[in-house]
Parts: structure tokens; sequence; C-alpha cells
């Protein structure tokens, strides 16, 4: 009898060897560096500290209107009374220069200033009426007025005040104008300068041209 032939034996399988896998790091997001962390701490309190103020100020409106008109009315009457003026310049006059509570006669000052613009020799020998030796109303009022001369003047602009010991005060006041002629306009600037004091009351005492200057305006 034939024995049956053995069971051919396959060789043993391998099991399947696995590649390493290289591990590879994670690439830091820009809000994760440093410098970005330190900018979220410096940053991020403010921000919520303005977040839970406005929504305060949603849910209390009528009470946040209120404090912050008396902070602005503190605010207005604090600088009135410290400097006499108001806030932005509103309401200021130039021509206060808030002497001993008074102007420090700077509305004699504006006064001659604009009788001067306007030609009015009468009303600037009224205004000089204290001065020792006062300059020829005519004479100005012919040489430096809109009236008698094709000038247009610009805002006087005070740029210098300071009181003196003996209650004098001297000021000088800036005069932009421009001049207008058959070879076109030209530019210019006069100087004055005045000196008041108070003496029973506040008196022009003198007024002098101290420079002028006229220039054919730039391109």
């Amino acid at each position: 009898m034939l024995s049956p032939s053995p069971t051919q034996q396959q060789p043993p399988v391998q099991p399947e060897q696995k590649r390493p896998v290289r591990s590879t790091p994670a690439r830091r997001k820009s809000g994760q560096s440093p410098t970005a962390r330190l900018v979220k701490a410096i940053f991020r309190p403010i921000l919520k500290g303005l977040y839970y103020l406005l929504k305060a100020i949603q849910e209390h409106i009528r009470l946040a209107l209120a404090i912050i008109l008396l902070l602005a009315l503190s605010i207005t009457a604090t600088n009135y009374l410290t400097t006499g003026q108001f806030p932005f310049g509103v309401g200021n006059d130039q021509f206060n220069f808030h002497v001993h509570g008074t102007s420090g006669g700077g509305d004699l000052v504006k006064s001659w200033v604009y009788h001067l613009r306007e030609g009015n020799a009468t009303a600037l020998r009224i205004d000089e009426k204290a001065m020792p030796q006062p300059p020829d109303p005519t004479q100005l009022t012919n040489q430096y007025s809109e009236k008698s001369n094709l000038l247009t003047w610009k805002d006087p602009v005070v740029v210098g005040i300071k009181q003196e010991g003996d209650s004098s005060i001297d000021s000088l006041v800036e005069i932009d104008v421009v001049t207008h002629g058959p070879g076109g306009d030209a530019k210019g600037e006069m100087l004055w300068h005045f000196v008041t004091f108070s003496q029973g009351g506040e008196l022009l005492y003198s007024v002098d041209l101290v420079g002028s200057n006229i220039r054919p305006a730039l391109a």
C-alpha cells in the first residue's frame, strides 16, 4: 500500500516590520510666541476692562451720561476759576491781559488797533488822550489803515505781554497785511508796542511801531 505523501510545509511568514515613524515638531503658532504672549498679557486686561465698561454704560446709559456731564462741568468750572478762560479757547479774548482782575488795558489796545484799521482818526485821537506824546492819528491812518491804502488786514495777534514793576504793562501786537497793486499782491507784517497802566482806571500811555516788513507773496 502506498502511504500518503507528507503535507508540503510552507515556509513561516515573517511578520511585517513597521517602519519607524519620525515625529516632526509641530509648528508654533504666531500667537504662541513669547512676544505675542507678552502683548496679550498687557492688552487683554485693558480690552476686557473696556468691554465691561461699555457693557455697564449700555445698561446704565442715563447714569453714565449724567456722570460725563458733571465731569465736563467740573472741568470747565475749574479751568475758568484758575485761568479766567473756558476750555478750548471758547469765549477767549486775547486782549484780556488778566492783570489784577482787570483786562490790564487790553481793551484800550484793541480799540486803538481796530480804529487804525478802520481809518478813524477821530476815535484814535480819543484813544490817545492820556499819551504825553501821541502819534499823529491822521498820518497813521494815511499810512496803515485799510480805508486809505490798498491793504487787507488779517486778525491782530497779541504775541507778548509783560507786567513791569511800576504797574505798567508792555504788550506786542502783530498784524499781518496783504497789499494789492499792479505788480500783484505782497505780504507784510506790522509789530506794534503798547504801554498801558492803571491810575484811577486803565490808560493807554504810548504806541510805537517796532517794525514792518512788506515782501512779494510767495508762490
